[in-house]
């Protein structure tokens, strides 16, 4: 399905739920206005994760659209770091969103596509479950802004991923209806393996902006400083440290993986992320974790990456 059609059945499926509620309503908060706010969330991803754009798409028509919306969310919030221009104008936007998104139906009032498409997935009042994700994958964000350097222990990254990414695929699963504490286990492990994953593959983007997410307990082992990362220069040590974080990510991946006799079929869609994720490791690997290597963090082949999603959607597999 292509983006338009995804959003004229985000706007179909928030009409009929009944989750444009009276604050909504008291801000014209139209069909149409759901529409283009829901297609809004479908070019985000499309255009900041492509991978995960495409394992969106997999999931079942009526719940890709709020599906979109919180992805939306989490790549909005993910990029501010990257993209302002001081500590301080990171810190206030975050704030912001944290405002908004955790003040229920003003979050419609604030005009903002995203905001008004993931508060329409969850109903306009987000419950306490949802304000308390969306509070933690904010919150990660705003201590990753305030940072002064990298993260001290691959614990710490863990944590970090957990809160941005595992916060964001309960969420998601929250907000489509899908209750399981298997399910919330098993995206709990596929957070930390898409956030660690997703902190090797943005080596390359994060030096470039004087940031490093490898974590300094690692580096001081293998005799690595954050300025040879900045400037980019590939060695046995940088590679041990890729290893290390490498390691963790793909004990998560597993982990989750082998949850999946116990994680009912209707939960299994949310979890196809771990298709790209394991190809990226994989790739990773067979270019001995060498983080500075753009090919490997541009990803393989779309096709064949659609496809490898298109495969395991169909056995519902992750």
């Amino acid at each position: 399905p292509n983006p338009s059609s995804i959003a004229r059945v985000a706007a179909r499926v928030a009409s009929e739920r009944g989750r444009i509620s009276r604050a909504s309503a008291s801000t014209s908060a139209s069909t149409d206005d759901l529409r283009a706010a829901f297609r809004h969330c479908v070019e985000i991803v499309r255009a900041r994760d492509y991978e995960t754009y495409l394992c969106t798409l997999a999931l079942p028509r009526a719940s890709a659209p709020a599906a979109f919306a919180v992805r939306a969310l989490n790549a909005e919030t993910g990029s501010v770091v990257g993209n302002a221009e001081s500590v301080d104008a990171a810190v206030a936007r975050l704030m912001w969103w944290r405002e908004t998104m955790t003040a229920g139906s003003a979050g419609t009032r604030a005009g903002h596509p995203v905001a008004l498409a993931t508060l329409a997935a969850l109903g306009n009042e987000p419950n306490a479950r949802a304000r308390t994700w969306m509070r933690r994958m904010i919150e990660a964000r705003i201590a990753d802004a305030r940072s002064d350097g990298p993260p001290r222990t691959i614990a710490d990254l863990e944590r970090y991923a957990s809160d941005a990414h595992g916060s964001a695929l309960t969420l998601a699963l929250d907000a489509c209806g899908v209750r399981n504490a298997d399910a919330d286990h098993a995206v709990s492990h596929l957070g930390q393996a898409i956030g660690l994953s997703a902190l090797l593959r943005g080596t390359v983007a994060h030096a470039k902006q004087r940031r490093c997410y490898l974590p300094s307990d690692a580096c001081a082992r293998h005799g690595v400083s954050t300025e040879s990362v900045y400037r980019m220069e590939p060695s046995e040590g940088v590679r041990n440290v890729a290893h290390e974080v490498a390691s963790a990510a793909k004990g998560h991946l597993d982990s989750a993986r082998a949850m999946a006799s116990r994680v009912p079929d209707d939960a299994k869609p949310f979890l196809l992320q771990a298709v790209p994720v394991g190809r990226y490791l994989d790739a990773l690997e067979a270019r001995d974790f060498d983080v500075f290597d753009e090919a490997v963090a541009k990803g393989g082949a779309p096709l064949l990456t659609q496809g490898a999603i298109a495969w395991h959607a169909f056995k519902r597999a992750y």
